[in-house]
């Protein structure tokens, strides 16, 4: 609750109406001390008499709100010109980013997204320099990072940047316009958070920094129940999951995150399967190891394509770095998340199926 009232929509809709109210005051202030000058100074022959008489034919609240609507406008730019500064700030700190500066700082004294964003920038670049100290990246796979990263943060960035615009220099809104373009913004600002911290978890998988929860359970049950709560996606997408998995499947491993590596696997099929009417989730259980295949029957990916599928940032199916909220590095992710677990996963694909093939260690009770 603290941090919903800390957030940068909930900021917007309380300078909205500090700025309603405090246009609301000033225009009733303004109305009546017109009021009290008319009726004290103003004789029935003076012009300001027919001034009044024509403010009452047009009604005294259409020119209460002709004071009103504008004022609100000006005092709610001039309350979030500082916001705009602070997107500027992060603008620089991705500036620094993508020209292979990780020794800029974006430094944000603040609580809400802003702060996070700007703390998950600081952080990145930190574990950045780090990495290039340690020579883990060679200059060409540095700069086709920063580039990436800098093509994908910039986009969301750019449309928070030019709603606000927008919110400042329109006068002609309507507060239900407004209430739009501030909903779009969040979600943007939302996106952009999303995309930094799917780089810091890029950079702690890549380097063994992002430590495993290991626990002893059944894959097999989390199959079945990661495949029960994506049946209104899978159901969307006009398919039908079906499963033929062996019990038990014990393994030893961070639950979280193979959930996480199934989750994008049935997503994906989701997406590129639609022609085909099933998802196929099978195992099999040999002497050490357990095999997970997801299976749909949808687009072939061509033998060119397969062997750099897993590769971060591969762009030769373009509609895998198009599609809503996808990053494009979500195979690079599972992929680093399964041989964190010494597993490891395959792709196949033919006019009839393609196929994905993990391999965990499976887990030998005492």
């Amino acid at each position: 609750m603290i941090k919903l009232r800390k957030s940068f929509r909930m900021q917007m809709i309380g300078w909205f109406g500090v700025s309603l109210l405090l246009s609301g005051v000033v225009t009733w202030c303004v109305f009546l001390s017109l009021r009290w000058y008319y009726r004290k100074y103003v004789k029935w022959e003076d012009s300001l008499a027919s001034i009044r008489l024509f403010m009452r034919e047009i009604g005294e609240i259409n020119v209460f709100l002709l004071l009103f609507i504008p004022l609100a406008f000006v005092i709610f730019f001039l309350l979030t010109k500082k916001y705009t500064a602070y997107f500027q700030q992060i603008s620089q700190g991705i500036h620094h980013l993508a020209n292979g500066d990780f020794t800029h700082q974006v430094i944000l004294d603040k609580e809400d997204e802003f702060g996070e964003i700007a703390t998950d920038i600081n952080r990145a670049s930190s574990m950045l320099q780090a990495a290039i100290a340690r020579g883990d990246f060679s200059e060409s796979s540095k700069n086709e990072l920063v580039v990436n990263l800098a093509h994908d943060l910039r986009t969301p960035l750019t449309s928070v940047l030019g709603y606000l615009h927008l919110l400042q220099s329109d006068h002609h809104l309507t507060p239900k316009q407004q209430q739009h373009y501030l909903h779009i913004a969040h979600t943007k600002a939302e996106r952009l958070e999303r995309l930094i911290d799917t780089l810091f978890e890029v950079t702690r998988l890549n380097y063994g920094l992002l430590p495993l929860k290991k626990t002893t359970f059944d894959v097999g049950h989390l199959l079945l129940q990661l495949a029960d709560e994506m049946y209104p996606i899978v159901e969307q997408a006009h398919l039908t999951i079906r499963t033929a998995i062996n019990d038990p499947l014990l393994v030893h491993a961070d639950g979280e995150l193979l959930a996480r590596v199934f989750e994008n696997l049935l997503t994906n099929a989701c997406r590129y399967g639609v022609d085909g009417q099933f998802i196929d989730i099978t195992t099999q259980q040999h002497a050490e190891t357990v095999e997970i295949a997801i299976i749909n029957y949808g687009a072939v990916i061509t033998e060119r394509d397969l062997p750099h599928l897993f590769d971060m940032y591969y762009t030769a199916d373009q509609a895998r770095t198009t599609v809503e909220n996808s990053s494009g590095i979500g195979l690079f992710i599972a992929k680093n998340i399964i041989e964190q677990h010494d597993g490891t996963i395959d792709v196949s694909s033919t006019i009839k199926e393609t196929r994905f093939t993990i391999q965990l260690p499976r887990y030998a009770q005492a």
